[in-house]
């Protein structure tokens, strides 16, 4: 996978921002500037770009010399961080996805996903975007900052989770998620489904919010506050 270090100064607890699928650093940097804003004291690292779920070597050491380390993932990010190896968690917070990223009953319907990966193109990216954002008001947001890749890149890398999803796990993560957050009109990993997937878990539940999520949460200080409640 891809990572790129947004704030990194030496401060002891890092952010871990796992993104979703198809996107690239822009959307860390849109909400690292408005938390900013608003006194976010640790540093971020933003992980995207799962053709793999393997950090550098490098990463790795970096990381972890933090005293505590807070994830945040989006979407199919919830699965990824999941299977990347990493060090110590202090506490996760799940965002409009799920452990079961690929399933009818807990995720994307595996035709839905077939289809998106099959078709994926210009025309069905600009349709995907549409309905990710849920609104003409998130939409103009989010392609303020939209991603920097092509077509091709982002079906490639579904591609890739795809089969990375097709390879049993031998072993859990040594961590779970503290919270969820369900977005109440998300029409990619339908709410339904995340209720499903996270039973057992506190959870935030947004009625209004779509699958695109940064839209409601304006910094990451406010998806932190969700641990609270």
């Amino acid at each position: 996978m891809k990572t790129a270090w947004l704030k990194q100064e030496g401060a002891e607890e890092l952010l871990l921002l796992f993104n979703g699928w198809g996107m690239d650093d822009r959307i860390g940097n849109h909400l690292l500037g408005k938390s900013l804003e608003e006194e976010f004291t640790p540093d971020l690292l933003l992980c995207y770009g799962y053709n793999t779920l393997e950090l550098e070597p490098v990463v790795m050491e970096e990381i972890s010399r933090y005293l505590r380390i807070t994830i945040v993932a989006w979407s199919f990010g919830v699965w990824v961080a999941q299977q990347t190896k990493l060090p110590p968690i202090a506490r996760a917070i799940a965002i409009n996805g799920t452990l079961h990223p690929v399933n009818a009953d807990k995720g994307i319907r595996p035709d839905v996903f077939e289809a998106t990966l099959s078709t994926w193109s210009e025309e069905n990216r600009q349709r995907f975007n549409r309905r990710m954002c849920g609104s003409s008001e998130a939409l103009s947001l989010f392609s303020t900052f939209s991603p920097d890749r092509s077509t091709a890149d982002q079906q490639e890398e579904l591609a890739r989770l795809k089969e990375h999803l097709l390879v049993p796990k031998a072993t859990s993560a040594p961590w779970s998620y503290d919270h969820a957050v369900i977005g109440g009109r998300d029409l990619v990993f339908p709410p339904q489904q995340q209720y499903a997937a996270w039973k057992e878990l506190p959870r935030t539940v947004i009625a209004d919010m779509p699958h695109f999520p940064f839209y409601h949460f304006s910094n990451l200080q406010e998806v932190l506050a969700c641990f609270r409640t």
